[in-house]
């Protein structure tokens, strides 16, 4: 790194040094011209030769699950990093809060993270037939997911990215991105402008980093999936009552008879209550919504007088990244919810999120050794462009839809035990049916 401050920031005591203190005024200006002329050759040398000056290796849009641990694997593998966020953490985040298990398993930090939150495990399923007439149950010995606060769980993965040694820039939105050949500056509400070597875009579904640089103008009709969410608080008496000693998550598929789930998510001291829908069905959301809530306080798992009005809104780019193949640009990679990383049949972005942060993480670290000429034959770009395929390597198969006639399926899991239990793995951990 080029240390960006001048080396003529002194304390006023004659810039031509000691020897000059007696010097007529016109000497000691000639000097100065002289010396701030050759300062500012050196200088342009420097950076025709070492590329422009540079605040950061890697500059972190978003600070969310993805951007936040990009950031920390990076930092931890000694790279200097900036984690840029419009918002302050905490931060409120409607979301069902699902926690896939194999990324606790996977990663070491998101454990510590689900542990340090409250994270409540689960080792049951129950589904509900769409006319709500009829259940199946999956159950487990071991957990097999948890239901996290996104509030809490959010900002301790912004903790341990900080930990790690990341920088972070909150409270400030991105308002514009620029790319050239050996940097990307992001520039920020205010004027104040960052740069480093290369940048990640992890600011969520409607992408600021996408759509500057032109990765991504929009999403396609079909690509979202549309929610309504609201988290009602529980005592841990309401919960027990609601859901029992040992909690399980309900889901209602094809609720209604649309393209998409019903869902009640029991946490330690809350449940989240939604439906999510295919683009086609938003205009019958708010019905079916207020159907699930009516139906989900029939089946006894809401407490008295329990308050659901204002439901939040938000958009899942349910399994986009398998059909969208602009993940990297000109020193830009996009992850996360940015990059269409989210299981198409059940919206859950956790998991994918992470993994996605974990393969850029990887590419980029061989891109900035690239940049240093550590890797002979390899560019900068020629390693971020592995992006494209190791993620679908690890990810495509659970980010992709089922490879079978599922409507034809659905309604076996209410009377088979074993096709409700391949169910259950589908949803909860991406198997293929």
């Amino acid at each position: 790194m080029i240390n960006a401050k001048s080396p003529l920031r002194g304390k006023g005591e004659g810039i031509a040094g000691d020897g000059q203190r007696g010097a007529p005024p016109a000497f000691a200006k000639r000097t100065f011209i002289i010396y701030h002329l050759s300062f500012v050759i050196l200088a342009s040398f420097i950076i025709l030769a070492t590329g422009p000056l540079m605040d950061y290796d890697v500059v972190v849009v978003g600070a969310g699950p993805a951007g936040a641990s990009a950031a920390r694997f990076l930092a931890e593998a000694g790279a200097s990093v900036a984690l840029v966020d419009a918002k302050k953490f905490p931060r409120h985040k409607p979301c069902a809060g699902w926690l896939n298990n194999k990324a606790a398993r996977q990663f070491a930090f998101i454990d510590a993270a689900r542990r340090r939150t409250g994270a409540a495990p689960f080792k049951r399923l129950v589904f509900h037939s769409p006319d709500l007439k009829q259940e199946a149950e999956f159950k487990s010995r071991a957990h097999v997911g948890y239901v996290t606060n996104r509030d809490a769980f959010d900002h301790a993965l912004v903790q341990a990215a900080r930990d790690a040694g990341a920088k972070t820039v909150l409270g400030k939105a991105v308002t514009d991105v620029e790319t050239g050949e050996r940097e990307a500056t992001v520039v920020l509400a205010g004027g104040r402008r960052l740069t480093g070597r290369i940048l990640i875009g992890a600011d969520g579904v409607h992408s600021t980093v996408a759509t500057s640089t032109g990765l991504r103008p929009r999403w396609s009709p079909g690509q979202l999936v549309y929610t309504l969410s609201k988290t009602v608080t529980l005592t841990a008496r309401q919960r027990k009552a609601g859901f029992g000693a040992s909690p399980a998550i309900h889901v209602a598929p094809s609720f209604g008879g649309a393209m998409g789930y019903a869902w009640a998510f029991p946490g330690r001291r809350h449940v989240s209550v939604g439906v999510g829908v295919r683009t086609g069905e938003t205009g019958r959301l708010k019905t079916l919504f207020a159907d699930w809530v009516g139906a989900v306080d029939h089946l006894g798992l809401l407490p008295a007088k329990a308050d659901l009005d204002a439901p939040e809104g938000c958009a899942i780019p349910a399994g986009a990244a398998v059909e969208f193949e602009n993940h990297v640009g000109k020193r830009v990679v996009l992850v996360g919810d940015a990059g269409g990383f989210a299981s198409a049949a059940t919206g859950e972005g956790l998991y994918p999120a992470i993994v996605s942060a974990r393969i850029a993480a990887d590419c980029i670290l061989s891109a900035l050794e690239a940049d240093a000429g550590d890797r002979r034959g390899s560019t900068c770009q020629d390693e971020l462009l592995k992006f494209r395929t190791l993620w679908r390597r690890r990810l495509a198969a659970h980010l992709q839809l089922p490879n079978v006639n599922v409507t034809f399926l659905l309604p076996l899991i209410y009377t088979n035990q074993e096709i409700c239990d391949r169910f259950a793995r589908a949803f909860l951990f991406g198997d293929n049916l």
